[in-house]
């Protein structure tokens, strides 16, 4: 868009772009920040047991209109939590192989509150609020040099 825009000479399309758009992901950048933060909380304070791989469920669907088929593997992995209460659920990430992972064990991290929310992989999921928050940051950035980039060139 950059290019077409000097190429043609409409500076203001950069701004009309850049200017209004810069607006909502600088507002949005915060609680981005805030987000993470509260995930990186919750994902300190979870407590850590022992589960393991009860079962793997194929789904296999075939596209009626361009017989394209895709096939979905979904672990299930139960596990108790240390006050006892025994969770089996449906693991949907951060798993590798998934696919030969019955009865593999595997170290569960969830929530003392609410063990249904709980991951395989706290280091992943931290790395994975980290990415959000700079995905943010450089959106931003591109934005306001985009209108600035615009207002340069008027």
């Amino acid at each position: 868009m950059v290019p077409a825009a000097v190429g043609w000479g409409w500076p203001w399309a950069l701004i009309g772009f850049g200017g209004p758009w810069a607006v909502p992901a600088a507002v949005h950048l915060p609680e981005a920040v805030r987000a993470r933060n509260r995930r990186v909380e919750r994902l300190a304070a979870m407590d850590t047991v022992r589960g393991r791989v009860v079962a793997v469920l194929k789904d296999v669907s075939v596209d009626q209109d361009d017989g394209y088929t895709s096939t979905t593997i979904t672990p299930v992995v139960a596990f108790t939590t240390r006050e006892g209460t025994a969770v089996t659920a449906y693991c949907v990430s951060r798993l590798p192989d998934p696919a030969d992972a019955y009865g593999r064990d595997v170290t569960v991290h969830h929530a003392s509150a609410d063990p249904a929310e709980f991951t395989l992989d706290r280091a992943a999921e931290r790395r994975s609020a980290e990415r959000e928050v700079t995905f943010h940051a450089l959106v931003l950035v591109g934005l306001v040099a985009t209108a600035v980039a615009g207002v340069a060139l008027l």
